[in-house]
C-alpha cells in the first residue's frame, strides 16, 4: 500500500501527499477492488474532479480484470472518539487487562496531528503482557481510522483488589441470572426448515406471551392464511410488495402472524395452507389489543399431541436419585478440609462439581450413561449425587472398556430425563463447576431442553482455573490432579472424576 501511495504521489507531483491508503479489499464474486483512502481533517473535502483523477490513474496502472472503486474518509481528531476506540481495541485484544481500568484510566491529548495517549494501568497488571506489543496493536488499528502519529506511555495505575472485582463481578452475574425468567417449552419433531435457516424444536408456550419479545419461537396450526400485496414507493416509483397474514392456533391460543415476503421466498411461502403445523422464530410486538408475530423464520413440524410442559418452578422433590450427606467424619477423613483457607469465590458460594460419562463425544447423536457431582458449601463438602443411566442404544465395547459400564449395569438404572431432573433440583442456585465443563453442560442441557428445563447456574471451567496457576506439560485431569498430589482413583466413573475435579478446584483456591 505505501507502494500505491508512492506512485500516486510521483505520478501527480505531491498533489496527494496527504493521502493514506487504509485498506485495500477484494471482491471475487463481484470482480471489484475497492481502495479505501484516509486524509485529515485539516484539508478540505476530495472534489469529485480529484476522486476522477485518482480513479483514472489507477485505473491505468494497476490494470486490473476489475472495477475498481476508491472511497475517501476524513480523519476527525475528536478526543472522545479516539478514546473510545482505544478502549475497544484493549478489549478485543487484551481482555482481562480492560477489565481492570475504565475510560478514565486512558489521557489523550492532541495538537495538530500528534496524539499522545497515557495510559493508567498498574505495573502488576501490565507484567504479565508486552508493552510493544500493546503499542503496535493500538497503532495498527488507530491509524485505519485517524490521520495522525501516536506515542503511547505507560503510567502507573491504581492497585486494584482482584478479589473485590472478581466477587463483584459474580454479584452482577448472579443478578442477572435471577432476573432471568424460565421459559417452559415443549418439543416438536419432524422438522423441515423452509425460510430463514434453522429453528431450535423448542417452542414456549403461547400463553407465555404477556410483553414484547424478540427471536420467539412458537408452533402450532395455521388458520385464515392469505396471500396480500401493498405499493410502496421506492426512488420515485411505485413497487408492489407481497405479504402473508395467518392465525397461528397452538390449542388454547392464537396469536395474528405477518411475513413480509420478498420475492425470493414467494414460491417457498405459497407452499403453505391452512391446516398446516408449523414452527416459527418471530418478534412478537403489542398491538392496540393484541399481539402480533413478525416472523423471521419458518417451517413445518409435527406437534405431539400431549405437549408437555415441566416447569422447572415445580420441581420442588427428587424422585429418583436422592443426595447423599456427606458427614462430619466424611469430612475430616476422606476430603481432608479441615482448617482450609480458601478464596472469596470459594468461601461465599456453593459449588456443584460434576462429572459425566456418555456413549460418545457428539452431544447430538450420543447418550448420558452416567452423571456423578459433588457439592461444596462455603468450601466444605455436603452432598454427593451419583447415578448411571439407562441409555436408548446398546453402550459399545470401546466405551465400556474406557468407562467400564456395561449393558448389564444400566439395565435398570433411571433414565436420562429423570435423572437430569434430579440433578437440576440438586444443583438449584449452585454455581456448576467441571473439567472441560463445555463437554459436559452440553449432555445436560440436551436432556433438559427436551423436557422443558433450563440451567440458569452460573458455569466456571476448573480447566481454566488450572490453565492459569499451573505451567504443564498437558492439562489432562490425569496430569493436574498428579501434579497437585491428589488420588484419582477408577478415573473415567463420573463421580471419581467429579470429586477429583473438585479437589483441584479447592487446591487452586487455598490461600
Amino acid at each position: 500500500m505505501d507502494i500505491l501511495t508512492a506512485e500516486i504521489n510521483k505520478h501527480f507531483q505531491n498533489e496527494f501527499s496527504f493521502l493514506k491508503i487504509i485498506d485495500i479489499v477484494y471482491n471475487k464474486n463481484t470482480k471489484t477492488c475497492i481502495i479505501n483512502f484516509l486524509y485529515p481533517q485539516s484539508i478540505s473535502n476530495i472534489s469529485p474532479e480529484q476522486k476522477k483523477k485518482i480513479l483514472k490513474f489507477l485505473t491505468e496502472k494497476l490494470k486490473l480484470n476489475s472495477k475498481i472503486i476508491v472511497k475517501f474518509k476524513k480523519s476527525y481528531l475528536d478526543k472522545e472518539l479516539i478514546l473510545k476506540k482505544i478502549y475497544d481495541i484493549l478489549k478485543n485484544f487484551y481482555a482481562s487487562l480492560a477489565s481492570l481500568i475504565s475510560p478514565k484510566d486512558i489521557e489523550i491529548k492532541i495538537t495538530e496531528n500528534l496524539v499522545y495517549v497515557k495510559l493508567c494501568i498498574s505495573d502488576s497488571y501490565l507484567s504479565g503482557f508486552n508493552k510493544d506489543e500493546i503499542i503496535q496493536n493500538l497503532n495498527q488499528e488507530l491509524l485505519k481510522l485517524f490521520y495522525a502519529d501516536f506515542k503511547f506511555e505507560f503510567i502507573q495505575g491504581k492497585e486494584l483488589d482482584e478479589t473485590a472485582i472478581m466477587l463483584e463481578k459474580h454479584k452482577e452475574l448472579t443478578k442477572k441470572l435471577n432476573d432471568i425468567k424460565i421459559t417452559p417449552r415443549y418439543k416438536v419433531t419432524d422438522m423441515i426448515n423452509i425460510i430463514g435457516g434453522e429453528i431450535e424444536p423448542q417452542p414456549e408456550f403461547l400463553a407465555q406471551i404477556t410483553e414484547n419479545k424478540e427471536a420467539v419461537i412458537l408452533s402450532g396450526k395455521i388458520e385464515n392464511f392469505v396471500k396480500k400485496t401493498y405499493t410502496r414507493t421506492v426512488k420515485n416509483k411505485k413497487v408492489e410488495k407481497t405479504y402473508f397474514t395467518f392465525l397461528l392456533n397452538e390449542g388454547t391460543k392464537k396469536i395474528n402472524c405477518i411475513y413480509f415476503c420478498p420475492k425470493s421466498n414467494l414460491k417457498k411461502m405459497e407452499k403453505f395452507a391452512d391446516g398446516n403445523e408449523v414452527i416459527i422464530l418471530a418478534n412478537i410486538k403489542k398491538e392496540v389489543r393484541h399481539f402480533t408475530a413478525y416472523i423471521k423464520k419458518i417451517g413445518f413440524c409435527k406437534i405431539p399431541e400431549n405437549k408437555i410442559c415441566n416447569n422447572p418452578q415445580e420441581i420442588n422433590e427428587f424422585t429418583t436419585i436422592k443426595p447423599i450427606k456427606l458427614t462430619s467424619e466424611i469430612q475430616d477423613s476422606l476430603f481432608k478440609v479441615k482448617d482450609k483457607l480458601y478464596n472469596e469465590n470459594i468461601n461465599k458460594n456453593t459449588f456443584v462439581v460434576f462429572d459425566v460419562e456418555t456413549t460418545g463425544i457428539d452431544s447430538e447423536t450420543c447418550e448420558l450413561i452416567e452423571i456423578g457431582a459433588v457439592k461444596i458449601v462455603n468450601g466444605i463438602y455436603t452432598e454427593k449425587f451419583q447415578t448411571l443411566i439407562k441409555p436408548k442404544e446398546k453402550i459399545s465395547t470401546f466405551i465400556t472398556d474406557i468407562t467400564s459400564i456395561t449393558n448389564e449395569m444400566v439395565e435398570n438404572a433411571p433414565l436420562a430425563e429423570n435423572a437430569v431432573k434430579d440433578f437440576y433440583l440438586f444443583s438449584k442456585d449452585a454455581i456448576l463447576a467441571g473439567y472441560n465443563v463445555n463437554f459436559d453442560m452440553k449432555f445436560i442441557e440436551k436432556v433438559a431442553n427436551e423436557i422443558g428445563l433450563k440451567f440458569e447456574n452460573e458455569v466456571q471451567d476448573v480447566l481454566i482455573y488450572a490453565r492459569q496457576n499451573i505451567y504443564a506439560s498437558n492439562y489432562k485431569l490425569k496430569t493436574i490432579v498428579k501434579m497437585l498430589g491428589i488420588k484419582l482413583v477408577d478415573a473415567h466413573r463420573a463421580y471419581n472424576d467429579a470429586f477429583a475435579t473438585a479437589e483441584v478446584l479447592l487446591k487452586l483456591s487455598q490461600i
